[in-house]
């Protein structure tokens, strides 16, 4: 008997969502829960935790795991946990994945139906407002900064940069959202004004493909930064501690910088990513994996 049954669509060889099951397991692992996981597959090898895309197979391993939550990642997974909740004794958790997460083929009436019968929490990878955010690609942290073409203070922040020989990428924020992966590997931290008004919280978006952010706020807010951990917070291009900030990120060394981005990441699962989802299933974190950090 595990706490929870994970259940996801393995049939599609999506390496990104075996990826994203893969971190979210090791969010799980965090948590004081025990937990088993199973993949819908069309054709069963013997001695796996596999099981067929049916509703009797799911029912059959419901039943002989005992779960207290069973957690569904999918369009079939989803529709076939729905349909059968009326025979469940556990709380059923389904999620909504974005289409490069999820390819599973389930007919609309399906979809409709088995939506109605369970309400699904929704993931998205920043595009647009989501219940849980997780990013299609993943920051090399890499020494170039990024600016956007639509920020106010786009003229400022390239003209400091050339005047203090800063390698800085103009992009656009349609790029960014959804991500070019162009911008995200070549690019390791993100330069932008409060005064760029946009629909999503660009932060969240940022720190989850593990791109910390400089912003410039003249109200000094923080938007969710952590000083040193996920981006920095200046008022003015025009502080002394804006450049030097600019200038350390290039000159600290590859291992720092992913350690940032490691930080960025975790920041940003905690607010609105794995680690939230995990959390919101109401068991405590387990005191010998919270994270320790290198403070100076």
């Amino acid at each position: 008997m595990s706490d929870a049954l994970i259940v996801w669509d393995a049939r599609h060889e999506n390496k990104v969502l075996a990826l994203f099951i893969e971190e979210f397991c090791h969010e799980l692992e965090r948590f004081s829960l025990t937990f088993k996981v199973v993949s819908i597959n069309d054709v069963i090898e013997s001695a796996t935790n596999q099981i067929k895309p049916s509703m009797k197979a799911l029912l059959d391993i419901v039943h002989k795991e005992s779960p207290l939550h069973l957690i569904t990642f999918g369009s079939k997974p989803n529709s076939l946990a729905s349909l059968i909740s009326p025979a469940l004794r556990c709380k059923l958790h389904t999620n909504k994945l974005p289409d490069w997460l999820d390819q599973s083929e389930v007919s609309s009436a399906i979809k409709r139906i088995a939506r109605y019968i369970h309400k699904e929490d929704n993931w998205g990878d920043g595009t647009t407002e989501q219940d849980y955010l997780f990013p299609r690609y993943f920051s090399s942290a890499s020494a170039k900064l990024l600016s956007f073409a639509e920020d106010p203070l786009e003229e400022s922040i390239v003209q400091h940069a050339r005047l203090n020989q800063i390698d800085l990428e103009v992009g656009s924020l349609q790029e960014f959202l959804p991500p070019s992966q162009y911008l995200v590997h070549e690019c390791g931290l993100l330069v932008v004004s409060e005064e760029l008004q946009t629909d999503i919280n660009l932060v969240d978006v940022a720190n989850s493909y593990g791109m910390p952010v400089m912003l410039i706020s003249k109200q000094g807010r923080r938007y969710g930064i952590i000083e040193g951990e996920n981006g920095w917070v200046v008022n003015s291009i025009q502080q002394i501690p804006y450049i030097n900030f600019l200038k350390n990120w290039q000159e600290m060394s590859q291992n720092a910088r992913e350690m940032i981005s490691l930080y960025s990441r975790s920041i940003q699962s905690d607010r609105s990513g794995l680690r939230c989802y995990c959390s919101s299933f109401g068991y405590p974190e387990r005191l010998e994996l919270k994270d320790f950090k290198l403070r100076g």
